[in-house]
């Protein structure tokens, strides 16, 4: 009888071990795909910025329609160019002056580079600066920054180049930053790529916030940063901002359960991001696209695992 009691445990543990890898990755799929349909029904609620996320949903997520969840994906996909192309109409009408300078960020492939995930950090040569600017971002100066790249025939001012490369650069500043790295490696603008050792100095320092945040149980005002570091740390490759599953469920706990966006949910009147758009039912349009992105990486990151 015990030796049956066995062979019915050791039966019966692969399947578990096995069934929560695709329950986890259909509950991220089930986000996403909410998060999506809120932005397609208040379209002409959001600024551009909407469709940086779901434009790096589609693009990232378009090479894994063959994984064994491949319709789910595919699915996903579809919806995701959808809402982008809507975004685009939609703000090409509103915002024709912004949608000139930066639509570029939301054009098919813009983010189709499919950097492996590993383990890439290495604390032992690369040191990071761990003082903080007290220059306030602006997202103003960044967009021009970005301009310059893709439209403006590399034509950088003094002031791009102290903002993409001030080594005390931390939180948004910091992230848009890493943002300029991805871009940039899109343009023609060869003199404005960083090094390698610049950008492992850069991510790494992400990466100590990142940390920073979940140790400091999540505050209100960290949540867009926290999810817009996952998003990157998933554009570059970094194996290290995927390690606890459990950032994945705080994530996916932060959706707002009827309307499906992502939101203020402990100071409704908290807004801490320049071009942040209110919406209805204390929704927030930047930490919609935000967690947009990041659950795309997440869900990389598990297909990826799956392959």
């Amino acid at each position: 009888m015990l030796i049956l009691h066995c062979l019915f445990i050791l039966t019966i543990i692969p399947s578990v071990t096995l069934f929560g890898q695709p329950l986890f990755t259909n509950q991220i799929i089930d986000t996403l795909t909410r998060a999506l349909q809120f932005f397609s029904s208040h379209v002409h609620e959001v600024n551009l910025d909407a469709g940086i996320g779901t434009r790096m949903a589609a693009d990232q997520l378009r090479s894994y329609t063959m994984c064994r969840h491949c319709q789910s994906v595919k699915d996903l996909v579809d919806l995701s160019e959808y809402v982008t192309w809507k975004i685009d109409q939609s703000v090409r009408q509103r915002q024709p002056e912004y949608y000139a300078k930066v639509s570029f960020l939301i054009k098919p492939g813009m983010y189709s580079n499919l950097v492996p995930f590993k383990y890439r950090q290495n604390k032992n040569k690369i040191s990071i600066e761990e003082t903080c600017s007290s220059s306030p971002f602006i997202e103003k100066y960044s967009d021009e920054c970005l301009h310059s790249l893709m439209i403006g025939k590399c034509n950088h001012t003094g002031s791009c180049t102290r903002l993409m490369s001030d080594p005390y650069a931390c939180r948004y500043s910091l992230t848009h930053q890493i943002f300029y790295s991805i871009i940039v490696k899109k343009s023609a603008c060869f003199e404005h790529r960083l090094s390698a050792r610049q950008d492992h100095r850069l991510i790494s320092k992400m990466l100590l916030e990142n940390h920073q945040i979940a140790a400091g149980h999540f505050q209100e005002t960290d949540r867009d940063l926290f999810m817009e570091q996952i998003a990157f740390g998933g554009l570059v490759g970094w194996k290290e901002f995927f390690e606890s599953e459990s950032f994945f469920q705080t994530i996916i706990d932060w959706q707002h359960p009827t309307e499906g966006c992502y939101g203020n949910d402990t100071n409704p009147l908290m807004i801490n991001k320049r071009e942040e758009m209110q919406m209805a039912q204390h929704c927030l349009s930047h930490r919609t696209s935000v967690a947009i992105a990041a659950l795309s990486q997440m869900l990389r990151y598990l297909l990826s695992r799956d392959i």
